[in-house]
């Protein structure tokens, strides 16, 4: 293996929990890792788009809607249902620490995905049974403006030459993907990754985006006790595109960093009328007059190093300006991803509204966030992080020992560049299922309706007066739990059940009484237990094995069988209802 490779590999696994892995396996999701991180800026763990099993021709497969990975149909539904018009993107990933690039073993990796979407690659695991539920529930209710984006990934460690037998069989791949007719064709993505690009995608994905602009035209802003620096002006679109282009190792622009946009860059249509009329008015007469039409973009900078009129940014945002960043990238390299549809000479007539704000202060930055994008469609979760009692949470959970600390990442990628346990990392969507689960005893809602959730108790869950501790004594449960399951010290097939492990261990340690209603000594008791279980291993393990039993008990009096059955009884109300009867003293009830 590539000797820098092995270096960011033992670094990886060791950040990860995965060391229990065998070194294979840790490269699977590694690559996974690197290049959905690194190179495609999503925010989603590859330990869970990573295959556990041995899977015929294929090591990580994810169904991204909207941004977010969802695992089963009854996700992907509950995904679809609530946005309309959602982006859709199927990935597959395939990793061998070879390094050459094996005609057969690309062979299979090819006809895996097309079996994944014939339903030939069916029974291979729950896993993949799972994926494909969710895949159906995609093309069942509709694609809406868009077929889904499909992005394939060979990955090997030496380097890509192009041989002539492997480049004649991506082609005919492409060919048969495209004959399908169930994806956007410009969009189809079928990359050989090696060596170099492994290296640079996971130093961008576990360093701070760094950049150098010229900004000429600027203007410092009126002084304020919150900024550092600031500056409005307006900028053209080569320097532009330097803050949110991705690149491979040679150098070439391989489409947008998600990373670098706190908004939802995925509501972009390239299509929709507007966008079609603003680029239109740019190709025939020229970009002299988009600086006024424009409302233009805003970036917040950790830091800011000037040298004249160049700006060397690191640690950065575009905190709003998604649609602006879209036009300008489809009218230089063209229309997301249609070659030849680009015209990389407007970059010198477009020039662009521009504010540049250095700020390390968080809260600052958060009224920013908010006062630029409430008219935009950001994820109701990102707003919800930005609270006053997130942030408090933030600090707490920050500021404990080494053993109970947890990262609360209220922006994505907040926690990127820093050289930390990335399984204790835990990002709004996660705490919110975690919470419904063990506090609020909704085990058959928290995976798919945490939104719902999150409306139903607002005023009652994450309230500024309340003891952050509780809350940090359940996402310690939340971590100490993966870190068993990636460490492969209780069985992977009880992560069915994750919401009724979190919920049978809330409804024992608190008696089946609603916390909210707890006085605050008793609450922080309840804290305090939950933690000293998490502590103690053997005793968390028991924990788990009785909630397990208990769960397993009432699949079988209902006669439940099948991995999709089971997910389907789980659930349930019903099901939600009997197991919460298992814990509960006579007359107990859990009340909002």
């Amino acid at each position: 293996m590539n000797p820098v490779i092995r270096a960011q590999l033992r670094d990886f696994a060791k950040a990860n929990s995965i060391t229990a892995y065998s070194p294979e396996k840790q490269f699977e999701i590694y690559s996974i890792f690197s290049i959905m991180s690194g190179l495609l800026g999503e925010n989603i763990d590859a330990y869970d788009v990573h295959l556990e099993g041995d899977e015929f021709g294929v090591d990580g497969i994810t169904v991204v809607i909207q941004g977010e990975a969802v695992q089963t149909r009854a996700e992907a539904e509950e995904k679809l249902g609530a946005i309309q018009n959602a982006s859709v993107e199927f990935i597959f990933f395939q990793s061998k620490t070879s390094t050459s690039f094996d005609y057969g073993e690309i062979s299979k990796f090819f006809d895996a995905i097309l079996g994944f979407f014939k339903g030939d690659l069916g029974g291979e695991s729950d896993q993949v049974d799972d994926l494909i539920g969710a895949m159906d529930a995609v093309y069942e209710n509709g694609v809406g403006k868009r077929n889904p984006k499909l992005s394939c990934y060979y990955v090997a460690t030496g380097n890509y030459e192009e041989p002539v037998r492997i480049e004649k069989l991506r082609a005919n791949f492409r060919g048969q993907l495209e004959e399908l007719n169930i994806f956007d064709a410009k969009t189809i993505t079928i990359e050989m990754v090696g060596a170099r690009n492994l290296q640079q995608w996971y130093r961008a994905a576990t360093s701070a985006v760094e950049v150098e602009i010229d900004f000429p035209r600027n203007v410092v802003m009126p002084s304020n006790g919150h900024v550092e620096e600031a500056y409005i002006g307006y900028i053209d679109a080569a320097n532009l595109l330097k803050l949110y282009i991705s690149k491979d190792a040679d150098n070439k622009v391989v489409g947008i960093n998600r990373a670098v946009f706190f908004d939802n860059i995925r509501d972009y249509d390239a299509k929709s009328k507007i966008n079609r009329a603003i680029k239109d008015s740019v190709r025939v007469g020229g970009g002299a007059e988009f600086v006024f039409r424009n409302n233009g973009i805003t970036v917040v900078s950790k830091n800011i190093d000037r040298t004249g009129d160049r700006f060397r940014l690191e640690d950065f945002q575009i905190v709003n300006g998604c649609q602006t960043s879209n036009v300008i990238f489809d009218l230089v390299y063209g229309d997301q991803g249609a070659e030849g549809s680009g015209d990389q000479s407007l970059v010198a007539s477009i020039q662009v509204p521009f504010r540049l704000i250095g700020s390390r202060d968080d809260e600052f930055v958060s009224s920013i966030i908010v006062g630029t994008n409430r008219q935009n469609p950001v994820r109701d979760e990102q707003f919800w992080a930005l609270r006053p009692f997130m942030k408090s949470f933030e600090e707490y959970c920050r500021s404990l020992d080494s053993e109970e600390i947890i990262y609360f990442e209220r922006r994505d990628n907040q926690y990127r560049n820093q050289a930390i346990e990335r399984t204790r990392v835990m990002q709004p969507s996660v705490l919110m299922k975690a919470v419904a689960a063990c506090l609020l005893f909704q085990p058959q809602r928290a995976a798919r309706d945490y939104r719902g959730i999150l409306s139903e108790y607002e005023n009652i869950i994450f309230l500024d007066d309340q003891d952050v501790r509780i809350y940090h004594a359940v996402a310690y449960l939340y971590y100490r739990l993966e870190f068993l399951w990636r460490n492969q010290r209780i069985e992977s097939s009880y992560k069915t059940f994750r919401y009724y492990i979190l919920a049978g261990i809330g409804l024992k340690l608190t008696n089946s009484t609603n916390v909210f209603s707890m006085k605050k000594g008793k609450l922080t008791a309840v804290a305090e237990s939950l933690i000293e279980t998490c502590k103690d291993e053997e005793v968390l393990k028991k924990a788990v094995e009785e909630v397990v039993g208990i769960v397993h008990e009432r699949l079988k009096a209902t006669g439940v069988t099948g991995q999709e059955r089971i997910r389907d009884a789980i659930r349930s109300e019903g099901f939600a209802s009997a197991f919460r009867e298992k814990y509960a003293h006579p007359g107990a009830s859990v009340k909002k």
